[in-house]
């Protein structure tokens, strides 16, 4: 079907009410019109289309040929196309020579139109966007050079129309204060599609868009300044891209675009710059790059001579994210190293947009967790997919699509050539899923081959149909049949893990959650369990605020699932796992399951060398009736706070290293008792202080023998720290071999857990010191991972070993640790001697072993 331009449409409107005699229509007049024109012209026009024509009716579509044509007879003309001649005959030709300034008012009101609109599409308050450094840069190496048309690429979300609005705005505002006379004609691509399929050339379009009486005008007003002209005339072409039209029209569009460029290069001061995809370079930029005389013309500034990677806009840096951010929250974003772990999560514009439309004004990289990308994941499904016109269909051809999917490590594609029958039969719906943005094309080339390929916008969506595919045949249960399923699939593991997140939010979502059940037997999570508790705490804040009526009951639920044990008893120091601990203080759970959370909350925050957090974690521990610590094989509370004592007081209290001696003594009266990991790492921790090597040796070997019983559920994170603990006390003494076995065992167990990265550092400082070998890269590297997680105490430890090693001539190392130190204790209670006199003691005691 054409499509017409739509100021001589209102043309024709207007027209045909001067016939009927109307003023002002209203919606009861179209009868009446539908009536009247039947009559005069003998072709049936219902009341409805009047009504589309008129706008008291959705149109998706311009009024059709018949239509038009019907309407122009009613208004004494042969046809619409004779009604397009006469209009344009009757323009001003007596006025040849229309001003540049003429030309600028007419270009900046269409702009400004243009501008507008744009501002009123974003998703967010425009006042809270900012200017694309990369587009002014983009532009600025573009004028630059001699060229006359500019692309800059993006796939879908990457912030083009806001990025190239703000440009322009910029520019018109610069006009105004600076006195320039550049000209700025800003419009979207539909208008372009509009004339070419009237058949209109670009040429005549720019003409008319500009109010020149006729096309042969708008070539004399550019000869005009053949030899120079006030300033520059800028055409800014937004979104112009292959999936709004057919193939066959935009190819031709394109074509005229080139050609309009050529004609419009021998004018220094005429301006292209067009905003499109790289899935619409990639199919239609060889029109330009095979010829290298028109090639020259344009500018486009691609980091890969392949066009598969043609993006020049690139996504947000981490700079633009704080500064959108501060403009947002009005609070200085805090820069850490877990919060840009996940700033990519947000670092695409329109995924920015929607973490704003999640979490409002409250916002904020500190507060970005591995559940934000699946939320965001949901809500562009939701406006996408899963809501509004052809939903269902689209659903259906992507559940179609999804049994093709083959997965690479940064993408999910699907051979085109496989999908053909099904893209073919419902091509439009097909359109719409690229338009959408959730599908591009990819060609890769293979030398003379070339395979073309259907790829989804992010392995996140990807994953989320399949586990739709899979659900559909489980009749939407989530139980271990799937979870059975997962494990056993020919995935990789973080496209396992995917799939499994996108189950768990199921689970929230019913309230069913009978999946925590079965996660302890799934094994490819060891990895990732830090990050996956504080996935499933942040997502069940997700749930509840999209559906508060099943908070409490949800609640209830979750406390009462094998989660919440399942969350506890681990040793991880990662920093998601302490934010994961904290949104547990928000449900109703166990004495028994309050103890241990606060005592994990207690040790991360010794860990910060934040004592006065420390101190009120223990502070809730003492408020507890002492039955609740009954349970438990050791005393929590008498551990933690022994550990505390001495660190704030360089003073060890006895009551919990004899606890740990009537543990060891009678290792059997603990046999149905709780048994925690944390609980028992921070047993070695005390004893580590003061205390002899027999003592803590016999303790990790009754420790390592519950470690061993398989009926328990044990993690690989303990049994290698357990181990790294044998190989410490092996070498302090004097026992290398033992020491260096042990340490093999742990490293072939688990050596990624943070605290076993530590662990294992600290070992390996003292069989380098052992050695006489340089140890001092090893300690920076130690130093960077206790920074990384801000892991104070540990980076405390290290600074104290380097410092003790240190020979007196090395003074300017000795210096920089010093102040480290200084600076680490600056805030806080504890004491720099008990690091130090521990240290004292563990040399002591090495050399009276050797």
């Amino acid at each position: 079907m054409k499509i017409f331009l739509q100021p001589h449409i209102q043309e024709l409107k207007n027209k045909v009410l001067e016939i009927a005699k109307i003023d002002n229509i209203i919606a009861a007049d179209c009868y009446k019109l539908a009536l009247d024109i039947s009559t005069k012209t003998h072709k049936t026009i219902s009341q409805t289309t009047i009504k589309r024509v008129y706008g008291f009716a959705h149109a998706r579509y311009a009024p059709s040929t018949f239509t038009l044509n019907a309407l122009s007879q009613y208004c004494g003309y042969d046809s619409w196309t004779d009604f397009i001649k006469q209009m344009e005959t009757q323009k001003d030709d007596s006025k040849e020579h229309i001003t540049w300034n003429e030309i600028a008012q007419a270009a900046h009101n269409i702009t400004r139109f243009t501008i507008q609109t744009n501002k009123h599409k974003c998703g967010i308050s425009y006042l809270y966007t900012i200017e694309r450094q990369s587009i002014t840069d983009h532009i600025q190496r573009f004028l630059e050079t001699d060229t006359t048309g500019c692309i800059i690429s993006a796939p879908s979300g990457m912030g083009k129309t806001i990025g190239i609005t703000h440009w322009v705005d910029r520019q018109l505002a610069a006009n105004h204060v600076e006195n320039r006379s550049n000209i700025f004609l800003h419009v979207n691509s539909s208008s372009l599609f509009f004339a070419a399929g009237f058949g209109f050339h670009s040429n005549k379009w720019l003409a008319h868009l500009l109010n020149f009486p006729q096309q042969q005008h708008f070539e004399d007003f550019i000869l005009q300044y053949e030899k120079g002209a006030p300033g520059n005339f800028y055409i800014i072409i937004d979104d112009f891209n292959n999936n709004l039209i057919n193939n066959r029209l935009f190819d031709i569009v394109f074509k005229q675009l080139i050609d309009m460029t050529v004609y419009l290069s021998n004018y220094p001061w005429m301006k292209i710059i067009i905003t499109l995809r790289p899935s619409t370079w990639q199919k239609y930029g060889h029109l330009i790059e095979n010829h290298s005389e028109i090639n020259k013309l344009w500018f486009t500034d691609f980091p890969c001579s392949k066009r598969a990677n043609a993006v020049n806009l690139p996504a947000f840096t981490s700079q633009e994210i704080h500064e959108l951010i501060d403009k947002i929250s009005n609070a200085k974003a805090i820069d850490t190293d877990y919060a840009r772990k996940y700033f990519p999560v947000i670092s695409l514009p329109l995924h920015f947009q929607y973490y704003y439309q999640l979490k409002g004004d409250s916002l904020g990289v500190d507060q970005l967790n591995p559940a934000d990308e699946f939320a965001i994941a949901s809500l562009y499904l939701h406006k996408n997919i899963l809501k509004g016109a052809l939903a269902a269909e689209k659903q259906v051809m992507l559940s179609q699509l999804i049994r093709m999917v083959n997965f690479s490590d940064d993408h999910a594609y699907i051979n085109k050539k496989e999908a053909y029958a099904i893209i073919k039969e419902n091509n439009s719906i097909y359109s719409e899923l690229l338009h959408a943005g959730i599908l591009y094309e990819h060609q890769e080339e293979k030398g003379t081959r070339a395979a073309y390929q259907i790829r989804f916008k992010s392995l996140v969506l990807a994953s989320y149909f399949i586990t739709q595919d899979v659900l559909d045949k489980q009749h939407g249960q989530v139980d271990k049949a799937l979870i059975d399923w997962v494990q056993s699939s020919p995935y990789t593991d973080s496209i396992k893990l995917t799939l499994l997140k996108w189950f768990i939010i199921f689970s929230l979502e019913t309230g069913d959650l009978d999946i925590f059940n079965h996660m302890q037997d799934v094994e490819f999570i060891e990895p990732y369990q830090a990050s996956l508790i504080l996935f499933t705490c942040s997502n069940l804040d997700y749930v509840i605020n999209a559906n508060p009526a099943i908070g409490s009951t949800l609640n209830r639920a979750f406390a009462n699932s094998a989660f919440i044990d399942i969350a506890l008893d681990h040793i991880l120091l990662e920093t998601e796992y302490e934010l994961a601990l904290k949104k547990l203080l928000q449900y109703h759970i166990s004495p028994q399951q309050k103890i241990l959370l606060h005592t994990s909350l207690a040790f991360f925050e010794l860990l910060y060398l934040r004592d006065e957090e420390t101190l009120k974690h223990i502070e809730i521990l003492r408020s507890m009736p002492r039955e609740h610590f009954a349970d438990f094989s050791l005393n929590p509370l008498l551990i933690i706070e022994n550990i505390h004592h001495y660190y704030r007081h360089n003073v060890l209290k006895e009551d919990a290293i004899d606890e740990i001696r009537l543990f060891c003594r009678y290792p059997e009266r603990s046999t149905n008792l709780v048994h925690k990991q944390l609980i028992y790492v921070l047993g070695y921790i005390l004893l580590k202080i003061k205390t002899s090597e027999e003592i803590t040796l016999q303790y990790l070997q009754i420790v390592n023998q519950y470690g061993l019983d398989m009926n328990r559920k044990v993690t690989s994170d303990f049994k290698a720290c357990i181990q790294l603990a044998f190989a410490e006390r092996y070498l302090a003494m004097d026992q290398t071999d033992l020491a260096l076995q042990a340490k093999e065992e742990a490293v072939q167990t688990n050596s990624s857990h943070t605290i076993n990265r530590l662990q294992l550092g600290l070992l390996d400082l003292d069989l380098l010191r052992n050695q006489h070998r340089d140890f001092l890269h090893l300690a920076r590297q130690l130093i960077l991972i206790s920074k990384q997680f801000n892991l104070k105490f540990y980076e405390a430890k290290v600074r104290v070993y380097v410092l003790s090693s240190l020979q007196e001539d090395q003074k300017s190392l000795i210096a920089e640790h010093q102040t480290a130190l200084q600076a680490l204790f600056e805030h806080s209670r504890y004491k720099p001697e008990s690091f130090y006199n521990l240290r004292k003691a563990s040399l002591i005691n090495s050399s009276t072993v050797n």
